[in-house]
């Protein structure tokens, strides 16, 4: 059975930052097999004391959206109006790319990581993944080399979700 419907939300928890590290190469090895296919991953870490580090793979943070949009504002300013256009396009470029950055959530959305970030467990590291077209048995056979990891969440089918938590060796649902 293969789960066609665009974007489901896989969220795997791990005892270590490097499994996590190891799992999303190998969803990513199940892409170029056209096993699933990727649109978001976030990396949650939370370290023994409770300090937590979430790193996004689509979401551009303002400081990323105000440079690169500062670049091509200066850019075009220039080529419009000279100097004064280079610093006038520069910063009301930069600017509206900090803005727009920080309004538009693609990908997982903010709420949610902040929600897996809190429930995360000190000591622990999650993989959340934006997937769709995703087979099944292939994800299942992959996901069986992380034995002890726990799904944490997902939005596939009942039956697909417990596979995959007997897979993962976690058996019935929590």
């Amino acid at each position: 059975m293969s789960q066609t419907e665009p974007n489901h939300l896989l969220v795997i928890a791990f005892d270590s930052p490097l499994k996590s590290r190891e799992a999303f190469l190998a969803f990513q090895r199940l892409q170029t097999e056209q096993s699933i296919l990727l649109h978001d991953a976030v990396f949650l870490d939370k370290n023994a004391e409770g300090r937590s580090h979430v790193t996004e793979t689509v979401d551009v943070k303002p400081a990323e959206g105000a440079a690169r949009s500062g670049l091509w504002g200066a850019l075009i300013g220039t080529l419009v109006a000279g100097p004064v256009g280079t610093v006038v396009g520069g910063a009301l470029s930069a600017g509206i790319g900090a803005l727009t950055a920080k309004l538009i959530d693609i990908g997982i959305p903010d709420a949610t990581v902040k929600e897996l970030e809190t429930s995360l467990s000190p000591g622990t590291s999650a993989l959340a993944l934006l997937v769709s077209h995703v087979k099944d048995d292939a994800l299942e056979r992959e996901l069986a080399r992380f034995a002890g990891a726990k799904l944490m969440q997902s939005s596939l089918t009942p039956d697909a979700v417990q596979r995959l938590r007997n897979a993962l060796g976690a058996g019935s649902p929590a």
